[in-house]
């Protein structure tokens, strides 16, 4: 981002219901409130430094996010998330001549992944030649591949990175295979998800929250008021948006429909789904039935993690501008409140 001073405006509805400005469609995405126009991320290239606390990894990761193009919502959940995985989730080592190289091998180390386990390659060899292709079909970031030079050198590297089990021969890997097929853990980032029922909830949109944008216009923020939102979520229902969902802003599919939908109004006793209590009045929850089978299993594994909307919108400038900085550190704070209480 060249300049830290950006531009802010204001979504803006007419007041007559027969206007074009509307959300027409819900998308399910990979990561919520993703654009068309957003710009590629890899998230291989922020993951916490050594001896780096919290406090100094989240602005340094929420900035470089937005610097590639995620608005300031979208950056902090990747990077809470990346922090989260980096410190909570169990480290796992697999070496890479004695373990991957067997199916046995390959095949725990899918299983490890699938179970939540932050996994590394780490090898005596001298060179990572060769475990980039094994690394890339597993799925693990180059980040986490290790050539050490020397098995010295590879002991040292596994208590640095506080992993606590390396599969080092295939002994090992024999013994652990037999556990695969009892061991089963799914995180899923929509609020909440009843399997039963195959049903998924969130947020729609959230009031008075300033979302980065980088378009052909430049770079700005807008932002969506309670007000506005409100003839937004009234011109949805009165045109029977309802089914009207994509995936990731592109292709319309079917067998997937909004239920439940609500406004935030603590003073009517209306209150955000839980894990959402600092979202302001007028914020916009939603709940889907999803009857499409390929679409339920994406939900499942993990593929969609939670909503997007789209339409048709106007924007009036404000006389406020916002930066960068003010974003990241409001957002850093509010964090940080969170995790205190």
């Amino acid at each position: 981002m060249k300049d830290n001073k950006l531009p802010l405006y204001k979504l803006v509805i007419s007041d007559d219901e027969d206007g074009t400005e509307e959300v027409d469609y819900v998308a399910l995405v990979e990561f919520p409130a993703i654009q068309k126009n957003f710009l590629a991320f890899n998230e291989d290239f922020v993951e916490p430094n050594k001896g780096e606390s919290k406090e100094e990894f989240l602005p340094r990761c929420i900035s470089y996010i937005i610097d590639e193009g995620k608005d300031s919502q979208e950056a902090v959940a990747i990077c809470s998330s990346l922090w989260e995985q980096h410190f909570a989730a169990n480290k796992v080592s697999f070496d890479y001549d004695d373990t991957l190289s067997t199916d046995r091998g390959k095949k725990l180390a899918e299983a490890s992944i699938s179970e939540g386990n932050i996994v590394y390659i780490i090898s005596a060899r001298d060179s990572v030649d060769g475990m980039l292709g094994t690394a890339k079909d597993l799925g693990i970031p180059e980040s986490r591949v290790y050539a050490t030079g020397s098995n010295s050198a590879k002991i040292e590297k596994v208590k640095e990175l506080g992993i606590a089990k390396h599969y080092d021969n295939n002994a090992d890997v024999i013994a652990e295979l037999g556990t695969i097929g009892q061991k089963f853990n799914l995180e899923l980032k929509f609020a909440i998800q009843n399997e039963a029922e195959r049903i998924v909830s969130g947020p729609l949109m959230v009031a008075d929250m300033p979302i980065y944008r980088r378009d052909d216009e430049g770079e700005y923020y807008v932002v969506f008021t309670a007000e506005e939102i409100k003839k937004i979520v009234q011109r949805f229902f009165k045109k029977g948006y309802q089914a009207k969902v994509n995936i990731e802003h592109d292709t319309p599919v079917d067998g997937v429909y909004m239920f439940e939908s609500f406004l935030v109004d603590r003073a009517k006793g209306v209150y955000p789904m839980k894990g959402f209590s600092d979202i302001a009045d007028g914020s916009w929850f939603g709940s889907f039935k999803v009857d499409n089978d390929a679409i339920w299993n994406q939900v499942v594994d993990g593929t969609f993690k939670g909503f997007s909307v789209e339409g048709l919108f106007k924007y009036e400038k404000t006389p406020n501008v916002m930066t960068k900085d003010d974003i990241i550190m409001s957002e850093v704070i509010k964090i940080l409140s969170q995790i205190e209480h």
